[in-house]
């Protein structure tokens, strides 16, 4: 992690009650990254048990704080 970022938190799920994804993890962490303009808060995820969550650290939400304002984006909105 560069040395602008911040881990604020990490967690692991197994959100599915199915028989054959019953012990399927997605993990979870909360990245704050800061500049010289404003900051980013990431809620990222992985997994490499479900197809719809890629195995790498992938930004589920991002909220953007910069001078003029905050602005949120979820995973699959384009910026």
């Amino acid at each position: 992690m560069p040395s602008n970022e911040l881990l604020l938190a990490e967690w692991s799920e197994t959100p599915y009650t199915s028989i054959e994804r019953r012990g399927a993890v997605v993990e979870h962490r909360v990245v704050a990254a800061y500049d010289g303009v404003g900051a980013d808060v990431r809620h990222e995820v992985r997994s490499g048990d479900v197809d719809r969550v890629p195995s790498t650290w992938t930004e589920a939400d991002v909220i953007e704080a910069r001078p003029h304002g905050l602005s949120r984006y979820s995973r699959g909105d384009t910026r």
